[in-house]
C-alpha cells in the first residue's frame, strides 16, 4: 500500500453530494467507461443531498481537504448493502480502496452487522473478492453488455458485534 501523508476517513456532509457523485463519475473511467455510458441506469448514480443525510456516507479526505474516495451504505428488506465505494480515478491503485473497505467493515460491525452485501461493477469484483467477500450471484441490468456481481462479506466471528450508537456514527480518524 503506497498511502502518502496524513488523512483521514469522516463522515460526509450533505452539501458534499455533489462533488462525490463528480468523483464516482471520475473513478468510473479509470475502466474506460465513455461519457454518459451509465445514462441507462437512471438515476441510481445520482448523490443527491438526502443520500448523504439519512446513509452511512463517510469520505477518505487528505490533509489539504481533498477528497481520494467514499463509500456509503443502504439498507434494502432488511440487508446492509456497500452501495457505493469509489477511489478517484487518479487515486486508484494506491491502497485506498482497501483503507475504504477495511472502514466500512468496522462501520457494519458498528451497525450491529454480520455481514454485508455489495452489488459490484464487473471491473470491480477482483478487488471484492481479493477483500474476503463471497460472490453469490449475477444480475443482469438494463444495458446488455454490464452485469452486476453479487457479493457477500461476512464479518470475523472475532470482530466484536454490538448494536452501533448514534454518536459513533461521525468516525473521525486522522493516520500519519
Amino acid at each position: 500500500m503506497s498511502t502518502n501523508g496524513a488523512w483521514r476517513i469522516r463522515r460526509a456532509d450533505p452539501d458534499e453530494a455533489a462533488g462525490l457523485e463528480r468523483l464516482q463519475e471520475r473513478s468510473s473511467t479509470h475502466w474506460g467507461y465513455p461519457p454518459g455510458y451509465f445514462d441507462w441506469a437512471g438515476d441510481a448514480r445520482a448523490i443527491p443531498e438526502a443520500y448523504v443525510r439519512i446513509n452511512p456516507v463517510f469520505v477518505l479526505e487528505q490533509e489539504g481537504g481533498r477528497v481520494l474516495g467514499f463509500y456509503a451504505f443502504t439498507e434494502e428488506g432488511g440487508d446492509l448493502f456497500l452501495d457505493k465505494l469509489f477511489v478517484d480515478a487518479d487515486q486508484i491503485g494506491k491502497g485506498y480502496g482497501k483503507l475504504l473497505w477495511r472502514h466500512a467493515i468496522h462501520t457494519a460491525g458498528e451497525l450491529g452487522r454480520s455481514d454485508f452485501i455489495v452489488a459490484s461493477d464487473p471491473n470491480a469484483a477482483p478487488f471484492y473478492a481479493a477483500m474476503g467477500a463471497v460472490e453469490y450471484a449475477t444480475k443482469p441490468t438494463a444495458e446488455p453488455s454490464w452485469t452486476l456481481h453479487m457479493f457477500r462479506h461476512t464479518l470475523s466471528s472475532s470482530f466484536p458485534l454490538r448494536a452501533g450508537r448514534r454518536s459513533e456514527s461521525g468516525d473521525d480518524r486522522t493516520i500519519r
